[in-house]
């Protein structure tokens, strides 16, 4: 028998895990529900890491990130974070990954493809690595169930959503890097196949979420009725006004009143009360960017431009106020680990947004990617020399998801959009009891209700079904019963 590792997820999280992990002798397998790192948070980031280097402190740095996620985070994990992020760094620098540091921060935007996908570079050369060093991919493969024997993991089942083939591997030991549940709401910068699946893997083997009230919600995304749904840098404040209905300048002012310089210091550290300010003013009259403030070469500054996050040309034709409102961007809870990415499942690791406790109730600007670099490498290092042999049952076995497929039942994109939609209502940036707990009994109808698969999409969508019910349930069991409102879990 060999030594097996998979890790599940192919954003910096998991290449990064993969990595360390055959760096350690392991035999490793990646799984990816799309062409290997494309579809992830990573890719899409903005390729910007904040640490403790070129003068900030790894004290100032804890100090910072405990004061952000309210004195909740876990501060062995949060020790690690802020002690070990450079080493990472620059181990990733010895592999060949090309970062710019500077105080406190690092950057891997030089190789970004365009302004939108700021870490696509940064995964493209993970990518090289892990396929130069031995990593096997597979591609187009959904993780359906963790095979657990005696609290250890042996194995993992998958299915190809392009032709439903269904296959069983053993595993040593398993590495979950699925990233976040973005997708379980309707107004989310997350890339479509970030659905929660590590959640619902991680509970169906046994190990323990934490902190899933505490979604973050990005304060400004473009909310204009045609108008792709993406994210605006908070720091956009700095160079127009944002007002509400009634033409008050209300983000500016709360910044100030906050104690910050600017909207760059607002996009680091204050981003749970951004989003709360933006989202009442959304349903109270709207709030709105005021582009027809701009000139023809202020359009034109670079600074201007990578707070607009979309290139100047989507905006033809909308030189005028344009309406904002938050978007779904992080989930700061997950997966329980100890500082190696350990569960309590004996073989089941875990490493970046799939995981809680780094950030508490909100998260630091940047601290996202130092985690996944910091997390992933330590995880994949312990998989690695940790890793058994693999021993799994040989019966393939189907896949039984919460919901089995029915020539008579409903189109999976379609329930996937009511859910989105109800989620977003009862779970979004301000959140009611009365309106959880109905949620939750929407919940309970929902898991009965069956699918109809008549394409590979149809395929798919039915197989993130898990996840995204999973991530649902989670969050909204998890929001009642923290009662008063704390970071990003913001109550009336």
């Amino acid at each position: 028998m060999r030594k097996r590792i998979v890790v599940i997820g192919t954003g910096g999280a998991g290449l990064v895990a993969a990595i360390a992990a055959r760096q350690a002798g392991a035999e490793v397998v990646l799984l990816s529900k799309t062409q290997r790192g494309l579809g992830t948070c990573t890719a899409y980031s903005a390729g910007k890491f904040t640490l403790a280097c070129g003068g900030l402190s790894p004290a100032e740095h804890y100090e910072k990130t405990l004061e952000i996620g309210h004195g909740i985070n876990d501060p062995l994990l949060l020790k690690v974070l802020t002690e070990e992020a450079e080493r990472a760094i620059l181990t990733l620098a010895g592999w060949g990954v090309q970062f710019k540091l500077g105080r406190g921060s690092a950057t891997v935007r030089s190789t970004a493809p365009n302004e939108l996908m700021g870490g696509a570079g940064f995964i493209g050369e993970l990518v090289a690595i892990a396929e130069k060093s031995g990593v096997e991919f597979v591609d187009w493969t959904v993780a359906t169930r963790l095979l657990v024997q005696g609290n250890r993991v042996c194995g993992v089942d998958f299915q190809d959503w392009r032709t439903g083939k269904t296959s069983r591997m053993g595993a040593g030991s398993v590495i979950l890097a699925t990233g976040g549940g973005g997708q379980v709401y309707s107004q989310t910068d997350n890339p479509a196949r970030i659905t929660g699946d590590g959640y619902a893997l991680a509970l169906s083997a046994g190990a323990r979420l934490r902190d899933m009230e505490f979604v973050q919600f990005y304060p400004i995304g473009w909310a204009e009725p045609g108008f792709p749904r993406w994210m605006a840098d908070v720091a956009l404040v700095d160079y127009l006004r944002i007002t509400d209905s009634d033409g008050k300048e209300f983000l500016k002012q709360a910044l100030n009143d906050w104690g910050f310089r600017n909207g760059r210091e607002g996009n680091l550290y204050a981003r749970d009360r951004c989003a709360q300010i933006v989202a009442e003013k959304d349903r109270s009259g709207g709030a709105y960017a005021h582009l027809e403030d701009l000139t023809e070469d202020q359009w034109k500054d670079p600074g201007l431009q990578y707070c607009l996050t979309l290139d100047p040309g989507f905006f033809r034709g909308y030189r005028h106020p344009m309406r904002i409102s938050p978007l779904e961007h992080y989930f700061c809870g997950g997966v329980v680990i100890d500082s190696f990415g350990r569960t309590s499942v004996d073989g089941l690791y875990a490493c970046g947004e799939v995981t809680g406790g780094v950030d508490g109730a909100n998260r630091v600007g940047g601290n996202a990617l130092t985690n996944i670099v910091t997390f992933g490498l330590r995880a994949g290092m312990a998989a690695g020399e940790e890793s058994r042999c693999a021993h799994c049952p040989e019966d393939s076995g189907a896949f039984d998801g919460m919901l089995a497929v029915s020539a008579s039942a409903e189109k999976p994109v379609n329930l996937r959009r009511e859910l989105q939609e109800r989620s977003w209502a009862a779970l979004g940036p301000i959140r009611e009891k009365a309106k959880m707990e109905g949620f939750l009994g929407y919940l309970s109808d929902f898991e009965s209700r069956k699918t109809r698969i008549e394409s590979s999409t149809d395929r798919l969508h039915a197989l993130e079904m898990e996840g995204l019910f999973t991530t649902a349930k989670a969050v909204a069991e998890a929001a009642l019963k923290r009662e008063k409102s704390l970071g990003t879990h913001f109550r009336v």
